[in-house]
């Protein structure tokens, strides 16, 4: 039995998010082509009969400060675009990181492979091989699961032997609100503009039990007066879609049926103000 952790990191629209969800088969973490959508470290549980192992998806390495997650980590998942691979490998960010875990094993993942045919994949490889004496790199897909059960098997071998951590049920440390919550931005950032869905907060006002089912009541905290309307849409339909899309998805994590009730307010460039950021919880 091996059982242990693994941080995925890199820069901004690397994959991250996308390479957690395929990992653990459950749309978790928010994933848009938008810069920095991870604001917070989200964990995720891989479990199968003889392993167990505990993904941390970090925010970007350009947005976010993640030494304390990375240098714990037993082994690091640095997502890489293979879109521009070299450049990624040589930004201060990922230097600075590839210092700090000097000691700690480190498989590239190679996102969006799918731009590049098959037969030019292995040069590819070895231009990043050779670039940073990386001996592990596994071309992925993340959407399409291509490439993840080789990603998996090759993140195993840097796994330590031991019993499990955490009950086999477990899909990730965090709370069911935090994770409907989380539900909700993924559903944001599916159907909503990407410059309207990053600058919206959800804040999640009551969680409780009513008649069997798990009742939300969340505030939909748009920056501007302008945009409420559209998170609204006509006779609420925008409103609507975002709370099937939640529901559908959130069977998953929950034991019942879920009631969501969404308000949209408006929160005037809530992302610049200190105390916003703290009441939202992006900020500790």
């Amino acid at each position: 039995m091996i059982a242990g952790y693994c941080a995925i990191t890199g820069l901004s629209n690397t994959g991250k998010s996308a390479i957690l969800n395929s990992l653990i088969g459950l749309e978790l973490a928010p994933s848009s082509p938008h810069f920095g959508t991870s604001r917070i470290p989200l964990t995720g549980l891989y479990s199968s009969i003889d392993t167990q192992i505990c993904f941390i998806d970090s925010p970007p390495l350009d947005v976010h400060d993640n030494s304390d997650i990375v240098l714990n980590a037993d082994v690091i998942c640095l997502a890489i675009s293979s879109r521009d691979p070299i450049n990624q490998l040589k930004s201060g960010e990922v230097v600075s990181m590839l210092h700090q875990a000097a000691d700690t094993p480190i498989v590239i993942a190679l996102t969006f492979i799918d731009y590049f045919p098959r037969d030019l994949q292995s040069g590819l490889m070895n231009q990043i091989s050779i670039a940073g004496n990386f001996p592990h790199i596994v071309p992925v897909c993340p959407p399409a699961h291509d490439g993840t059960d080789e990603l998996i098997n090759t993140i195993r071998k840097h796994i330590p032997n031991g019993d499990n951590i955490f009950p086999d049920e477990l899909l990730s440390f965090h709370s069911e609100r935090f994770l409907i919550e989380e539900l909700v931005r993924a559903s944001l950032f599916n159907l909503l503009p990407s410059d309207i869905a990053s600058t919206t907060a959800v804040q999640i006002k009551e969680f409780s039990i009513r008649d069997d089912k798990r009742y939300v009541r969340a505030n939909l905290h748009v920056s501007r007066h302008s945009n409420k309307g559209v998170a609204i849409g006509k006779h609420g339909s925008m409103l609507q879609d975002i709370v099937d899309q939640t529901s559908a998805r959130a069977q998953a994590i929950l034991a019942r049926p879920l009631n969501l009730d969404i308000w949209v307010k408006v929160r005037e460039s809530w992302q610049d103000n200190p105390a916003d950021l703290l009441e939202f919880g992006y900020v500790y």
